[in-house]
């Protein structure tokens, strides 16, 4: 594969895969964390962009309707990622979409809304005011679901174009309903329209399950292929493979 022009890189830090992808995703890039539930895909998004920044290398942006954002930072604090470090808390904003719909809601104002609009509104508002230059997006499906959107293909296509004209690396996760269709968005394109897809995978073997993660494609970068069992090592806050 071609990997001319590419001269910086955000690492996945996960322990192994870095190594087996020169050295992470090219920044500027939109990758896709697909697999079922869990698979760990928020925890995985979460500790690339905490991992970078308190590394100094970037700034970020969260976006979360799967929890609440008390829930997502006590969860993730659970796990040795603290939101409210000195080194990362300037440097992470964590934002809950949930939030947005409710206040609409008792408004009155939910079905008239414009819905990708107001996220790449406040995404632009967000980057301007405090520079960041990477979005994690959890989820893709549950936004839908929670806007009712007429044309859903459209407006990923509108969402991951906005994502590229503000010049940020996207991390978008996406929920798979199972593993026997190579689609690893829930309307098919998504996967088409990104520069990237990891794919993590829970293999169920008599009462064990275990959890596998690979790189199905990454532009601009010579990867590895194949599938590597994983898990979080608590003792460094990262990923690993085996």
């Amino acid at each position: 594969m071609s990997v001319a022009g590419v001269k910086e890189r955000i690492p996945t830090y996960v322990v192994g895969l870095d190594e087996k992808m020169q050295g992470g995703i090219p920044k500027g890039h939109i990758v896709l964390l697909a697999g079922v539930s869990g698979s760990m895909k928020s925890s995985l998004g979460f500790s690339m962009l905490y991992n970078a920044v308190l590394e100094g290398r970037t700034s970020g942006i969260y976006v979360t309707l799967e929890q609440g954002k008390d829930s997502l930072g006590s969860h993730m604090a659970g796990m040795g990622m603290d939101v409210q470090d000195p080194r990362v808390r300037s440097r992470i904003a964590i934002i809950d979409l949930a939030d947005l719909r409710v206040q609409l809601d008792s408004q009155g104002m939910t079905d008239s809304v414009d819905w990708m609009g107001q996220l790449i509104k406040q995404l632009a508002n967000y980057r301007d005011s405090i520079g960041f230059e990477v979005v994690v997006f959890d989820s893709l499906g549950a936004f839908f679901t929670l806007t009712k959107m007429q044309n859903p293909r459209d407006e990923v296509f509108r969402f991951f174009e906005a994502i590229r004209r503000m010049g940020l690396t996207g991390l978008i996760i996406c929920e798979m309903m199972g593993e026997t269709k190579n689609q690893y968005g829930e309307f098919g394109i998504e996967d088409y329209l990104s520069d990237g897809v990891i794919h993590l995978v829970m293999e169920r073997h008599g009462d064990s399950v275990n959890r596998k993660i690979g790189i199905v494609k990454m532009r601009h970068t010579d990867h590895a292929l194949g599938y590597k069992p994983y898990r979080w090592n608590s003792a460094v806050s990262k990923f690993t493979t085996e």
